[in-house]
C-alpha cells in the first residue's frame, strides 16, 4: 500500500502508452530496444500492482473512476489500493484534511459503527471499515469517502432530532403585546455553530449574550459559559483549532474568548469598531481574526506568544465593509465593500498589508471568498451577479465566469474540495456551479425557495449543502448523486424563521438556529424504503 500524496493531482493523458521494452546503451544514452515478439507498448492493465498504485497517486478522481470501467483487473487494483478514496482526499486542502483526520480520531469503534449504520445495512462492509488499524495513513480518507458515497446514494434522508436547546424566555399570554415583542426579541437565536472537534456549541442570542455549551455523556448539552455584550449578538464562531471563539454584537464590538485548562472559556480581547461589525472570521491556523465593519474598515487581530491578541492591521475602505475572509495561506484577505468592489489585500515581508487587487461590480458587493486552494475568488453583489476570478501563473487575476441571477446575490460559497460553489440570491434561488476540466465553471442545478435565500453551506465532504431563506421556517438539504446531478433530499422545520444552518464536522448532523429561540441538532439517516447500498 502507498500513503496518500497530499500534493495537488496532475492529469497526464490516459491514452499515452508506457514503454516497457529492454534497454541498451549507445554513446552514453539509454535506448529502448523493441522486442519483436511482444508489443512495443503496453497498456496500464499490463503493469504491476505497485506500479499502478504509484500512477494512481498522480491521477484525479474522475480519471480513476474512468479506469475502473476498463477491465476487471484495474477495477480490482483500484479497490485494493483504495485509490478512489485517496484521490478524493487529495482534493482537499491540508487544513481540511487535518480536520477530517481529527474527526475520525475522536470516534471509537462503536461510534464509527453507528456512523456507518445510519446509511448501510451491510454489516460485512461496516466491520471491514471499523476493524482497520487506526494508524493507517489513508484511513480517514477511506472512511469519509465510503460514507460520502453511501449518503450520495440516498435520494431522501430520514431526519432524527438528536438534541434541542430551548429558549430561555417564555411568553406569558397574559402580558402586554409590547412585552411579548420584547421577550420575543430576547429569545431569538441569531446563529449556532459547533466547534471543529464537535465538543462545543456556541449560540449568538437576542438577549445580548453568546452562550457556550458542551455535550454531556448522555448526548444532551449543558451550558458552560455566558459571554455578555452590550447589544444583540449577531454571530459567533469557533476557530478551526476549537481553542477560540469570536462573538459579534450590533454595537460595534467583537469579543475573542479562549479555552482554558479547566474547559472554561475565558475573556480574551475586545475588538472595537466605530460602527456595526458585519462579519468576523479566523485564519485557517487560528492565529488571526479579521473583522469587517460599517465604519469602512477591516481589522486584523493576531495572537501573541503569551496568548493575548493585538491589532496588527487596519485595512481602510471608502464605504461599508460587508465581509472579510482569509485565504488558506493566511497571507491574503479578500473584502467585500459597498463601494462596488471586492479587494484582495496581501501581507508584505515586513508584516504590513497592502491592497493588491480590485474586482469591480455595478453595485455593492455583499460577500467574497477564496477557494480552498487560493486559485479562485467568488464575489456576490447586489447587481444580480456572482463573479468568479482566477489567479494566473504570474500572480494577476482574470475574470473566469459570471453567474447571473434575477436579483441581488446575498452570498457565494466554495465547497471544501473546490469543485463546486453555491450562490444564494434574493431571486429565491440557490444555484450550484461545478468546475470543468478547463477551469471554467458551469451551472449544475438550481433550487427554488419561497423567499430570499440568505445562505448555502456545504458539508465537510462537499457532497451536500444546507440552505436558509428569509422568513422561512425550513432549511433545505440538497445533495449530489453519483451521476453528478443534485436534488433536494430533506427539510428541517422550525416554528419560526431559521437564522442559520450548518453541518457538523463529521457531516452526520445539521445544526439549525431559529427566531423561535430553539437550536436543533438533527441527524441525517438513510430512508430505507427509498435507497439501496451501492458501494
Amino acid at each position: 500500500m502507498h500513503g496518500i500524496n497530499n500534493k495537488p493531482g496532475i492529469e497526464p493523458p490516459l491514452t499515452q502508452a508506457l514503454s516497457l521494452t529492454p534497454t541498451g546503451n549507445h554513446t552514453g544514452r539509454s535506448i529502448a530496444i523493441a522486442d519483436k515478439k511482444e508489443k512495443q507498448k503496453r497498456s496500464l492493465q499490463d503493469l504491476a500492482s505497485d506500479t499502478l498504485s504509484m500512477i494512481f497517486c498522480h491521477l484525479k478522481l474522475r480519471d480513476i473512476r474512468s479506469l475502473q470501467k476498463v477491465c476487471t483487473r484495474l477495477r480490482d487494483v483500484i479497490r485494493e489500493d483504495n485509490a478512489l478514496a485517496k484521490a478524493w482526499y487529495r482534493q482537499f486542502s491540508s487544513e481540511h484534511q487535518s480536520q477530517l483526520r481529527m474527526t475520525i480520531a475522536r470516534k471509537n469503534k462503536n461510534q464509527l459503527r453507528v456512523w456507518f449504520e445510519s446509511f448501510s445495512n451491510d454489516q460485512a462492509l461496516i466491520e471491514s471499515l471499523t476493524d482497520r488499524r487506526p494508524t493507517s495513513v489513508y484511513l480517514p480518507a477511506l472512511l469519509f469517502f465510503t460514507r460520502a458515497e453511501l449518503m450520495s446514494n440516498c435520494k431522501t434522508f430520514e431526519l432524527v432530532t438528536k438534541a434541542t436547546i430551548d429558549k430561555t424566555y417564555k411568553t406569558n399570554p397574559a402580558i402586554s403585546i409590547m412585552n411579548r415583542i420584547r421577550l420575543g426579541h430576547l429569545s431569538k437565536v441569531n446563529s449556532a455553530a459547533l466547534s471543529s472537534d464537535g465538543r462545543y456549541l456556541v449560540t449568538a442570542n437576542g438577549d445580548r449574550t453568546a452562550k457556550i455549551y458542551s455535550q454531556n455523556p448522555d448526548g444532551t448539552w449543558g451550558k458552560k459559559n455566558t459571554i455578555p455584550h452590550d447589544g444583540h449578538v449577531k454571530s459567533a464562531i469557533f476557530s478551526p483549532d476549537s481553542l477560540h471563539v469570536v462573538t459579534v454584537s450590533n454595537n460595534g464590538t467583537a469579543k475573542i474568548c479562549d479555552l482554558g485548562d479547566n474547559e472554561s472559556w475565558e475573556p480574551g480581547t475586545s475588538i472595537r469598531h466605530e460602527d456595526r461589525i458585519k462579519s468576523a472570521s479566523f485564519s485557517t491556523d487560528s492565529q488571526h481574526v479579521v473583522t469587517a465593519s460599517m465604519d469602512g474598515t477591516a481589522k486584523i487581530h493576531s495572537q501573541k506568544r503569551d496568548g493575548s491578541w493585538e491589532l496588527t492591521a487596519t485595512l481602510p475602505h471608502n464605504e461599508f465593509v460587508y465581509s472579510a475572509a482569509f485565504c488558506n495561506d493566511g497571507c491574503h484577505v479578500v473584502t467585500a465593500c459597498k463601494d462596488k468592489t471586492a479587494k484582495i489585500h496581501s501581507q508584505k515581508a515586513d508584516g504590513s498589508w497592502q491592497e493588491k487587487e480590485i474586482f469591480p461590480h455595478e453595485e455593492a458587493v455583499l460577500s467574497a471568498a477564496f477557494s480552498a486552494d487560493g486559485r479562485y475568488v467568488v464575489t456576490a453583489s447586489m447587481d444580480c451577479k456572482a463573479k468568479i476570478f482566477e489567479k494566473k501563473s504570474n500572480g494577476s487575476w482574470k475574470k473566469n465566469t459570471i453567474i447571473q441571477h434575477r436579483d441581488a446575490v446575498n452570498s457565494a460559497t466554495f465547497s471544501p474540495d473546490g469543485r463546486h460553489l453555491a450562490t444564494a440570491s434574493k431571486d429565491r434561488t440557490v444555484k450550484i456551479y461545478g468546475r470543468k476540466a478547463d477551469g471554467l465553471w458551469e451551472e449544475k442545478a438550481s433550487f427554488p425557495h419561497k423567499l430570499w435565500v440568505l445562505s448555502a453551506n456545504f458539508s465537510p465532504d462537499s457532497r451536500h449543502a444546507v440552505t436558509t431563506a428569509m422568513y422561512c421556517k425550513t432549511a433545505k438539504i440538497i445533495g449530489q448523486q453519483d451521476d453528478g446531478s443534485w436534488l433536494e433530499k430533506a427539510n428541517i422545520a422550525h416554528n419560526d424563521w431559521i437564522s442559520s444552518a450548518s453541518f457538523s464536522p463529521d457531516g452526520s448532523q445539521v445544526i439549525t438556529s431559529s427566531e423561535d429561540g430553539i437550536v436543533k441538532i438533527t441527524e441525517l439517516r438513510r430512508n430505507h424504503s427509498l435507497s439501496a447500498d451501492k458501494v
